[in-house]
């Protein structure tokens, strides 16, 4: 007999020895998945809204469309969908092709900016930024380099009437946006070839980085935005690291007398500061 059979024999009284009826558990039907309560048209919707969406729709199933093409599709005046058409490109969620005909643009597949680092480095320049922007009475916005877009991730308005508007979430080609140059030219030559390869002629983008390297800030005039400038210099970490840029945007006319009035030295000032409480809050000591 084993051990396990003897300590059963001990003891008459367990329900091993008693061997008890076995009722079969209850046969259950497994709980069917709830179903996803059906959306609901809103009550006051807006309908520009409505329609804009419809346009990005269009073209993500169609590739391409033309004013006319777009007009239809949402029952609205040509007039009307080239307006709205001409706000999706400005923020770049279209583009215009050399037919005439509106494709996706380069936000679109664009994934969100959810790093923490991000959002911690929003957070703690924003004081700094409301600070600038009071004393120049210009935007200024943070901005941080996704492959080869500059994405502003924080935005302080100019209070005044003419203005850099906040463009949170936008994402221009960082070779031609002053916070996206000036991160651009923290990769060596090397870097650069590789990263713009499928592009043609790269020389004078590396002669412009070398300047931009040499000025320790850079500026971009009327290149993402007809009227529209904007200087930048790096947020760096302690181990001199750049994670992104400082930028103020400003019209175009009045830039001259922003360069004139010292405003690349206000720049630089904010930015140590900035620098300080990354330091201070030990951040970015570990590699992105």
């Amino acid at each position: 007999m084993t051990d396990s059979a003897a300590s059963i024999a001990t003891h008459p009284m367990s329900s091993t020895s008693r061997r008890s009826p076995v009722t079969p558990p209850e046969q259950t039907m497994p709980a069917r998945p709830r179903a996803r309560a059906p959306v609901e048209r809103p009550a006051y919707m807006v309908e520009s809204v409505h329609n804009a969406l419809v346009l990005l729709n269009a073209i993500r199933d169609q590739g391409a469309v033309r004013v006319s093409e777009a007009a239809r599709e949402i029952g609205v005046a040509d007039s009307t969908a080239h307006r709205l058409l001409s706000t999706l490109a400005y923020h770049g969620y279209v583009a215009q092709d050399a037919d005439r005909r509106y494709r996706a643009g380069p936000l679109v597949g664009v994934g969100p900016a959810t790093s923490e680092l991000n959002r911690r480095l929003r957070d703690l320049s924003f004081p700094e930024m409301c600070a600038l922007s009071k004393v120049t009475e210009e935007t200024v916005n943070v901005v941080v380099r996704t492959d080869k877009l500059a994405r502003v991730i924080a935005s302080v308005e100019s209070p005044r009437l003419l203005r850099a508007g906040n463009r949170v979430g936008h994402a221009p080609p960082a070779r031609s946006a002053a916070g996206g140059k000036v991160l651009l030219a923290e990769l060596d030559d090397s870097a650069l070839r590789k990263l713009f390869r499928d592009e043609d002629r790269t020389d004078g983008l590396l002669k412009e980085m070398t300047a931009i390297r040499a000025l320790g800030h850079a500026s971009a005039i009327d290149e993402v935005e007809s009227g529209l400038s904007s200087v930048a210099v790096c947020l760096r970490t302690v181990e001199r690291v750049a994670v992104g840029a400082l930028v103020v945007a400003l019209p175009t006319g009045r830039y001259r007398g922003f360069i004139d009035a010292g405003g690349i030295a206000r720049i630089h000032e904010t930015a140590r500061r900035i620098e300080t409480s990354i330091e201070v809050l030990g951040l970015w000591h570990t590699e992105r």
